[in-house]
C-alpha cells in the first residue's frame, strides 16, 4: 500500500490530546509494562507501542463523553473502507472480502486536495471512492455533478450516480458509480477530472484492470408486449452486484422503450434492490432501438434462482434525458398522454431463470 496519509485520517490525527495527561499515563504505563531486563530497542518498542494504544484510548474515551466527537468517530472510515461505510450492500460486501483496489493518489491544489482512495471494477461495476478536504467549508455541492472521464485518452459516454457524504465541514468523502454506454475493456487507463465550483481542477491517470471472479449466464428470452420487442440477453454476476443486460425494438412512440425497467426476486421473495444502469437508443426506419443494462444488488450463494419481470416506469410528467456517443445530454419530452395511452396495453411476462452453480 502506498505511503500516503489519507485525508479523513489526517483530520484525525488534528484532534486536540491532553498532552500533559497522556505523557504521564504513557510513562506510567511504560513502566508497568516494561519487561523487567536491559534492552534499550526493546524498551523504545513498548514506549512507542503503549504509546499509540493509549492513544487511541483518549480518543475513543473522548468519544464516550462527547457526541460531536462520537460522531466524529464513528463517520471516519478506515484505510480503504469508504466502500464499506459508505456504499450500498453490493460495495460492502466487495470491501469486506477485500477485492476493491486501493488507490491512494492525491493532488492538491491551493490547499484543497483530492484523493483516489480505492476503485472497484468487475464485469458489474465500475466505482470509484474518493475524500475530499478543504481549507474552508466549501458545500456538499462544490465538486458539483460527476467528474470528467477519459478511456485511453479519449473521452465517452456514461450514465451513472455520484454520493457526496460531509463528515466535518472541510472533509467529505465521496462514491462515483458509472455505467458505460458502450462498454469498457478489461484493462485501460483512467482519465479523471474533478472540477470545483470555484474553478480549481483535479485530474488523476489511474491503471484500470478488471476482476475475473464475474459469471456470465447467457439467456436470450424474448417476449413481445405491444408494441415492443423485448430480449433479455445475459444475466452477469459478481461479488459487487448483478447486472442485467437487454435489447428492445418498438415504433416509433416517443421513447417510450427508455422507460423499461426490472423487477428481480430470488426463490426466497427476496427483492434485489436496483441501481442505475446504461442504455442507449437510436431511430431508423420509424422505429426505435435501445439496449442497455440494469444492475441490481449481488445474489448470495444458496440462491439458484431468480424471477424477472420487466415493466415501464412511465413519468408522471415532463420527459428525461438521452446521452449520446459523445456524452452529450438532450432532453426528452415525449408526449404523455400518448405513452399513458400505449402502456395501457403493454404488459410483459414474468420468467424464472436458473443459476448453475
Amino acid at each position: 500500500m502506498r505511503e500516503k496519509i489519507h485525508a479523513y485520517k489526517e483530520q484525525v490525527d488534528r484532534i486536540p490530546v491532553p498532552t500533559e495527561k497522556l505523557d504521564a499515563i504513557i510513562a506510567q504505563t511504560v513502566q508497568q509494562a516494561a519487561p523487567k531486563r536491559k534492552g534499550l530497542n526493546k524498551r523504545k518498542l513498548v514506549y512507542s507501542t503503549g504509546a499509540a494504544v493509549v492513544a487511541l484510548g483518549v480518543l475513543f474515551s473522548s468519544a464516550a463523553v462527547s457526541p460531536a466527537m462520537a460522531n466524529l468517530v464513528s463517520k471516519v472510515p478506515l484505510i480503504g473502507s469508504i466502500f464499506a461505510t459508505y456504499g450500498d450492500s453490493g460495495l460492502k460486501q466487495a470491501s469486506e472480502k477485500g477485492l476493491t483496489t486501493a488507490i491512494g493518489e492525491s493532488q492538491d491544489v491551493d490547499g484543497h486536495a483530492i484523493t483516489v482512495n480505492e476503485v472497484y471494477y468487475d464485469g458489474t461495476r465500475f466505482t470509484i471512492g474518493y475524500t475530499l478536504e478543504t481549507k474552508q467549508a466549501v458545500g456538499e455541492h462544490y465538486l458539483g455533478s460527476s467528474p470528467d472521464l477519459t478511456v485511453n485518452g479519449k473521452a465517452f459516454g456514461y450514465a451513472g450516480s455520484s454520493k457526496h457524504t460531509q463528515i466535518t465541514p472541510t472533509l467529505a468523502t465521496g462514491i462515483v458509480d458509472i455505467d458505460a454506454i458502450n462498454g469498457l475493456p478489461e484493462a485501460f487507463k483512467l482519465g479523471l477530472s474533478f472540477h470545483g465550483e470555484d474553478g480549481k481542477q483535479w485530474s488523476f491517470s489511474l491503471p484500470i484492470s478488471s476482476r475475473t471472479d464475474t459469471k456470465r449466464i447467457p439467456i436470450h428470452h424474448q417476449q413481445q408486449a405491444g408494441v415492443i420487442d423485448l430480449t433479455i440477453s445475459d444475466i452477469t454476476m459478481g461479488p459487487a452486484g448483478l447486472v442485467v443486460g437487454f435489447q428492445a425494438v418498438s415504433e416509433e412512440i416517443g421513447y417510450l422503450s427508455s422507460y423499461l425497467e426490472f423487477k428481480v426476486v430470488d426463490e426466497k421473495g427476496n427483492k434485489l434492490g436496483a441501481y442505475s444502469g446504461g442504455s442507449q437508443g437510436k431511430k431508423s426506419d420509424g422505429k426505435e432501438y435501445l439496449s442497455g443494462t440494469r444492475r441490481f444488488d449481488p445474489v448470495t450463494t444458496d440462491v439458484k434462482e431468480l424471477t424477472i419481470t420487466p415493466y415501464l416506469s412511465l413519468p408522471a410528467q415532463g420527459g428525461g434525458v438521452e446521452i449520446d456517443d459523445q456524452g452529450e445530454e438532450s432532453v426528452v419530452k415525449p408526449a404523455m398522454e400518448t405513452m399513458k395511452k400505449l402502456g395501457k396495453d403493454i404488459e410483459f411476462k414474468t420468467f424464472t431463470v436458473t443459476l448453475k452453480k
